[in-house]
């Protein structure tokens, strides 16, 4: 008949067994570096909003007029003669265009 070999079956049982707990133990840890990498993202979420919100107070208006009178700068609104209206590159483009075509059409 045939023979079992009940330290093979053990060795298998506790391979298995060790397969398993290890297993269990790398689940767990990964769940904890996930919780870890989810708590950070939540703080750099809440981090980049601050900022944010920081950077639109500066670029306001009001908060500029203050820094300008804190900082003592005695900055005046240029007047008319002192503006330069930069105009958008593809209108500059476009108006070129549009005035090599009526050149064109004309001849």
């Amino acid at each position: 008949g045939e023979t079992r070999h009940p330290d093979r079956c053990h060795h298998v049982t506790c391979g298995l067994g060790l397969g398993y707990v290890w297993q269990k133990q790398q689940i767990a840890q990964l769940g904890k570096e996930i919780k870890e990498h989810e708590m950070r993202l939540e703080d750099l979420g809440k981090q980049n909003k601050e900022l944010s919100d920081t950077l639109a107070q500066l670029k306001s208006p009001q908060a500029l007029d203050q820094l300008v009178k804190q900082w003592h700068l005695d900055f005046v609104m240029p007047q008319p003669h002192q503006v330069v209206v930069l105009k958008e590159h593809d209108a500059v483009l476009g108006s070129e265009k549009s005035r090599i075509t009526a050149q064109a059409a004309r001849r």
